[in-house]
């Protein structure tokens, strides 16, 4: 068994103030960027490795709200690039819904002797 590569950053500790820094950036990378097409795009440029990204944003509120903030950048140019016909509707659907995007209906049926009744509730998240 190998031991870790020389000068890896394994246990590396972010402070809050970088953190911060570095996901303000992808979020700066999501607005711009229009190759951004993913959350990872985003934060590939920050140098922070994608679980300690996910981490960072559910131990800190503030940084937590940047990530929304940027998936939401991402989310908005797939929209507008699906109905400007810039991206095919099915990839770009599929793609919203990986951002959190949902199309949930709740359906009731009651079947009694001979009638039955169904009601359709659409439930946004």
């Amino acid at each position: 068994m190998m031991g870790a590569p020389k000068d890896n950053k394994y246990n590396q500790v972010w402070t809050h103030e970088d953190a911060r820094e570095r996901f303000l950036k992808a979020l700066k990378y999501s607005e711009t960027d229009d190759n951004c097409l993913h959350l990872a795009d985003a934060i590939k440029v920050t140098g922070i490795p994608y679980s300690t990204y996910d981490y960072l944003a559910e131990k800190h509120k503030d940084l937590g709200l940047i990530k929304k903030d940027t998936k939401m950048e991402v989310l908005l140019r797939i929209n507008k690039g699906t109905l400007d016909g810039d991206y095919p509707p099915a990839p770009g659907i599929w793609r919203m819904k990986q951002l959190g995007e949902t199309d949930k209906q709740e359906i009731n049926q009651n079947i009694t002797s001979n009638e039955l009744t169904v009601t359709v509730k659409r439930m946004d998240k």
